[in-house]
């Protein structure tokens, strides 16, 4: 199987491709591409990995966009223990599912690569940096401990499973950090 990245510092092969696009989507596509520091090209570019990396196994699976404030009270009734018990049993299954459709075989590079996606399309900041033997990876958000305990446990379950390795994470009320061994 080919290995796909779309990871912006590694160089790749490219292609010229031409569309028609309305005017109206050319200019705010250009407006977003200002606001983000990047040329249009590379917006297009983002917009179209991120689809090919996570939006389309969305509606395959069942994912359903929610506003912050419903999940933040949402998630915010649950014990802990319940919400331990939906991210390791529930949520990790159908996130496995989406991993499964993407690869068969993952890198630690791959799995972050499919988490910064998903991140991206959720607007869920997030923040990554190379050090010598891993990857320092941070997601802030605002939306409470037990969001933080949520996305822990479903991304080290996910991370365990998929690559039968261990993952450090801490968690803070408004942000999860996380240690990726370097292969």
């Amino acid at each position: 199987m080919t290995q796909k990245n779309y990871d912006d510092t590694i160089q790749k092969k490219t292609q010229t491709i031409t569309f028609r696009l309305s005017s109206s989507i050319i200019e705010d596509l250009k407006e977003d591409a200002e606001i983000e520091k990047i040329n249009l090209n590379q917006l297009i570019s983002k917009i179209l990995s991120y689809h090919v990396l996570w939006e389309k196994y969305e509606r395959k699976v069942g994912l359903l966009p929610m506003t912050k404030p419903f999940v933040k009270d949402a998630v915010n009734r649950l014990d802990e223990e319940e919400i331990i018990h939906l991210a390791q049993r529930i949520e990790k299954d159908t996130s496995k599912d989406i991993f499964n459709s993407i690869k068969i075989d993952y890198t630690v590079e791959d799995f972050i690569e499919i988490l910064r996606a998903w991140l991206n399309v959720v607007w869920m900041q997030h923040y990554i940096k190379k050090g010598k033997n891993c990857y320092h990876f941070r997601i802030q958000h605002d939306l409470g401990k037990k969001w933080s305990l949520y996305i822990k446990t479903l991304v080290v379950g996910l991370f365990e499973d998929i690559l039968n390795k261990k993952l450090e994470a801490k968690t803070t009320k408004n942000t999860i950090s996380f240690v990726f061994p370097r292969e």
